[in-house]
């Protein structure tokens, strides 16, 4: 009898280590296909809970994601790359919350001898799930990662592992997206946000609408109570800031508009300035100090290039005292940031790729610590 309880007790704990929430477990970004047009990566058209998974009319109402591709061209390239889960998402207002799923969504293109890349764009797409549908998503989740030996524990946000073999043509793959599509459709699609690329690529505009009866209806951008707003970064080569603009910029102690506009003018003096400018970009990053619907959406997509210049140029800047007063910590989790190139100011992606590399940003990984601290509570 003792033996029997002792193995029993011995598969609880398993178990419970198996479904401890990670980064990667609220936060999963998909594998680039091998070959251009043949993936099994999640389309707009792709079936979900009571039709498309995004709506293809809604592609006349959003602004031309790119100008070198047709409106056609952009909806057939589409593809979800990353997938994140929130048991409360600060809606309808901060001081309450509502559970969602959400995809992120890029064009695809061939690139240098017929790679796949992605085109500097996306939507972000939100559905809002019932407290049961939540806990069911979360059960299918962890009954995928443990039938699929999926290790997650201790990893930085990166690719998902479970796609490390066989990347886009992976079993697991599919069944991911099938648990996806089981829980995000039209009948609880609320909110499409859009970051358009325009110029020379030196120029990225945001937008936002709620879905309402069908229709999408423009957002109110918070921080600056507008409709659009767009950074512009000049530079080149992209390891600094020129002519560096925010419009319309948000004001006040929690802004950093120096720093972006011509960095090189900064390398020297403005300690004082620089050093309220860099805690204001760790308070950005800090899901504690903003969230989506109190931060606006340039300022907290600029916020890492903004911070790792000032990282690279200016360390007689007492950075360490900085970063140990106002920056985000969770000792739970490992928060590095493996990105390549995060000393190029004209990646701004928050989460998913800038042509061929993964391109995920430090407000995403301190968001995912949050979110999995919250369900690893739930767990308890």
């Amino acid at each position: 009898m003792k033996a029997k309880f002792a193995f029993v007790f011995a598969l609880f704990l398993g178990l419970q280590a198996t479904a401890a929430w990670d980064l990667n477990d609220v936060s999963y970004l998909m594998p680039l296909p091998v070959r251009f047009g043949d993936d099994n990566l999640m389309g707009i058209n792709t079936p979900g809970r009571g039709g498309p998974l995004l709506n293809p009319a809604f592609m006349g109402t959003i602004p031309p994601l790119t100008p070198v591709m047709s409106e056609n061209d952009v909806a057939t390239s589409l593809r979800v790359i990353a997938v994140r889960i929130d048991p409360c998402f600060p809606l309808p207002t901060p001081q309450s919350c509502q559970k969602q799923i959400r995809l992120v969504w890029q064009p695809l293109e061939p690139g240098f001898h017929n790679r796949v890349q992605t085109v500097d764009a996306a939507l972000h797409s939100f559905y809002v799930l019932t407290d049961a549908d939540f806990d069911s998503l979360t059960k299918d989740l962890m009954a995928w990662k443990a039938r699929n030996k999926v290790e997650t524990k201790g990893l930085p946000l990166q690719v998902h592992p479970a796609w490390a073999v066989q990347a886009d043509k992976s079993p697991t793959l599919l069944e991911f997206n099938h648990i996806v599509r089981k829980y995000a459709g039209p009948v609880n699609l609320t909110r499409i946000t859009a970051m358009v690329v325009r110029g020379a690529g030196d120029m990225w505009s945001f937008q936002g609408f709620e879905v309402r009866n069908g229709q999408l209806k423009l957002m109110k951008i918070p921080r600056v109570d507008r409709s659009a707003q767009a950074f512009v970064n000049f530079a080149v080569p992209s390891d600094h800031f020129e002519r560096g603009l925010i419009s319309p910029e948000a004001t006040g102690e929690d802004s950093f508009n120096k720093v972006i506009g011509n960095s090189a003018r900064m390398k020297v003096g403005n300690e004082d300035l620089l050093r309220k400018e860099l805690r204001a970009i760790h308070r950005a990053e800090d899901p504690h100090s903003f969230n989506p619907e109190n931060m606006d959406c340039a300022s907290c997509h600029v916020a890492q290039p903004a911070r790792v210049w000032l990282e690279r140029n200016r360390t007689d800047l007492n950075l360490e005292s900085l970063w140990n007063t106002h920056a985000y910590k969770n000792p739970a989790y490992d928060l590095s940031n493996v990105s390549p190139d995060q000393k190029n100011t004209q990646i701004i992606r928050a989460f998913g790729y800038f042509l061929e590399n993964p391109a995920i940003s430090q407000r995403v990984i301190n968001e995912s610590a949050e979110v999995a601290t919250a369900l690893n509570q739930i767990l308890k």
